[in-house]
């Protein structure tokens, strides 16, 4: 079924509300829906099954074959109301439709999302059509890294509390199915990635508590500069009031950029007392902040909880896939998969919670941020054996990192690789008994992988294909 142009009149529906009045009962039969972006993400999927189940026309469009994206075609099969246009997107989907429904990480200056704004046709994701219809109280996470962990502590804190707590957000777990089954007597924690928070920015999103993990200038080449990613991350807290909670690092007491109207309590490294000792200092900041969140929301509902309690109760916390996760062991070298390293400060925290000789995997996609704290880093670490880089910008650190190396005359070998499976294999080749091997990339997975899962188990399976020394 395709979407009949010439029957539109190219004007949106004059009944259908606009950016700043999007209800839950906006969507009805009938309603045209452009979906720009399909991608294998789960919200965007949620969502078109959201709008379809209410009797929605939807078009989806998307720049990928559909032979790339026959596995979420597949996961849209028998709703009629859905069709498909793939390899490029067409301004008039665009102009003659009552909704756009937009992936999150679509760029907001598109010229085929300016063309629908400018005819007055709102634009929205699928965490506002969760918002606009969750009776819950939010407890929304961001932060430039560690997000996913905060998020996870404080599920597993707030269960063991007997606490009714629903997940979902940039985590990959779309709420928007389950919407109808959450009362207002639950809690929902969001990872907010920028991306969604720019768009959530358009309107005035108050959450109950707002966890901040961290801050450090990130996917510029999105936001067109740091002051508007700074601007998205800052939006977590504009809207709040003085009933509810800004949890922010210790290091923003005295940073008035980073103010709320919300009662503030910062966590930082005096608060990570009890913990597991084996735990890098990154996750016991990540459980610090878990905490304040989480001592709230017991205050809340007359469950209180000391650190000394929520610390014991962490000590039975595992951590998430693709976040310095231990995948295989072979000839007493340890393979360690923190694929979810995206940006260079993650692949910072990862080498500074190494105790053991490391070869290091690094790098990928291109990425424009900026490498020079990630290559002063790896100019001092001592426990580095020897440095595998891959992809673009694998290349670039490799042309920085090697002269500097050489003049050092530091015994830290560094090679260049095109992909993933040859650099595993070096890194084995060349290490010993006793060493590990860290994929820490540093930057995104998209010149070889779909995403930062499929780049870890990729890892991890070549790791235990390896061949014996002997």
């Amino acid at each position: 079924m395709n979407r009949n142009l010439s029957e539109k009149t190219g004007a949106p529906d004059p009944g259908f509300p606009k950016l700043d009045a999007i209800k839950p009962d906006a969507i009805k039969p009938g309603t045209r829906i452009t979906a720009m972006g399909l991608g294998h993400f789960g919200g965007q999927i949620a969502a078109i099954k959201y709008c379809a189940e209410l009797g929605a026309d939807i078009l989806v469009t998307d720049r990928s074959s559909d032979e790339l994206l026959v596995d979420s075609v597949a996961r849209l099969q028998g709703y009629p109301h859905v069709s498909f246009r793939f390899g490029q997107h067409h301004p008039e989907d665009f102009v003659d439709a009552d909704l756009i429904l937009v992936s999150p990480a679509v760029k907001p200056s598109h010229p085929c999302l300016r063309a629908a704004e400018e005819k007055g046709i709102p634009v929205l994701t699928e965490i506002e059509l969760f918002l606009a219809n969750c009776s819950a109280k939010i407890i929304a996470v961001s932060g430039s890294v560690g997000k996913s962990t905060t998020v996870s502590m404080i599920e597993h804190l707030l269960l063991s509390m007997n606490i009714s707590v629903h997940v979902g957000g940039n985590i990959g777990n779309s709420l928007l199915p389950h919407v109808n089954e959450i009362s207002d007597r639950d809690w929902v924690i969001l990872e907010l990635s920028s991306f969604q928070l720019h768009w959530l920015s358009r309107r005035k999103y108050s959450f109950e508590v707002a966890v901040l993990t961290n801050y450090f200038p990130h996917h510029l080449d999105w936001h067109g500069g740091e002051e508007n990613y700074r601007a998205c991350k800052q939006s977590l807290l504009r809207n709040q009031d003085v009933t509810q909670l800004a949890v922010l690092p210790a290091s923003f007491r005295e940073n008035g950029d980073w103010r709320s109207q919300a009662t503030p309590v910062y966590f930082g490294n005096e608060d990570l007392a009890g913990l597991p000792e084996c735990w890098p200092v990154h996750d016991r900041r990540n459980a610090a902040a878990a905490y304040a969140a989480v001592k709230r929301i017991g205050d809340l509902q007359g469950g209180n909880i000391c650190w000394e309690d929520a610390a014991s109760l962490l000590k039975d916390y595992r951590g998430l896939p693709h976040r310095m996760e231990f995948v295989a062991e072979r000839e007493g070298r340890r393979f360690i998969n923190d694929s979810k390293a995206t940006c260079p400060h993650a692949a910072i925290a990862a080498l500074r919670s190494m105790t053991e000789p490391t070869w290091l995997i690094l790098g990928g996609a291109l990425l424009p941020d900026d490498l020079e704290g990630l290559i002063g880093e790896l100019k001092t670490t001592s426990i580095l054996r020897g440095i595998a880089c891959v992809g673009p910008t694998g290349q670039r650190i490799f042309q920085r990192l090697k002269p500097i190396l050489s003049k050092q005359k530091k015994n830290v070998l560094c090679q260049l690789y095109p992909s993933l499976k040859p650099a595993v294999q070096w890194c084995w080749e060349s290490s010993k008994s006793g060493d590990s091997i860290l994929l820490s990339p540093g930057c995104p997975s998209y010149d070889e992988f779909q995403n930062y899962e499929q780049r870890g188990n990729n890892f991890a399976k070549f790791a235990k294909e390896l061949k014996s020394h002997s």
